[in-house]
């Protein structure tokens, strides 16, 4: 997960190069959960950003249920008034890894699973400007996940499914992020 975060930062660095208009964002929201969210979001064209979000939750255990996954989202954002500027809507995608993680169909059935996934959907936003560098931008998005996984018993550690695979449609985001604007 190390690495992913570098590259990350490597790509918001190269980015705001090429770009002078950038953000780096962190969520508010899951910063406070004890949830690792960073991301960078970039200007394509007057009204269209890409936003990279790296998500890392280190929760072995929460409740008694394993809360441990990471996530890869991209997204474009259409911004009506112009980039970074009021309301967007968004499509994104994502890959999450499940390392230690009970689905919410499993909380308090004492099971987990250890696997990965795909997921896409839309985001609805506003980005509000606070100072010429600073912004907050509020969102929430709602989409469809697949999961491919294997099952365990938590108490044995046993496994009570070989390949398992699942799709729901979920709320997926929720965020209150800080963004910092870099270049001019």
């Amino acid at each position: 997960m190390k690495k992913k975060l570098l590259l990350l930062a490597i790509l918001a660095v190269s980015l705001s190069a090429v770009q002078a208009q950038t953000q780096l964002k962190w969520n508010a929201l899951y910063w406070a959960a004890g949830v690792i969210n960073m991301s960078a979001e970039t200007k394509l064209a007057d009204k269209w950003t890409l936003n990279g979000d790296v998500v890392y939750s280190p929760w072995e255990s929460l409740d008694g249920n394993p809360m441990k996954f990471g996530q890869l989202i991209a997204e474009g954002r259409y911004y009506p008034k112009g980039a970074f500027k009021g309301f967007y809507a968004g499509a994104y995608a994502g890959y999450h890894k499940m390392f230690k993680f009970t689905k919410w169909n499993y909380i308090n059935e004492g099971k987990y699973q250890k696997g990965d996934g795909i997921s896409f959907g839309a985001t609805l936003g506003y980005q509000f400007k606070i100072s010429d560098r600073w912004g907050l931008d509020l969102y929430a998005g709602y989409g469809w996940q697949h999961s491919e996984y294997k099952g365990y018993v938590k108490s044995t550690g046993e496994m009570y499914v070989d390949k398992n695979g699942s799709g729901e449609w979920l709320p997926y985001k929720l965020g209150v992020a800080f963004a910092y604007r870099l270049g001019k």
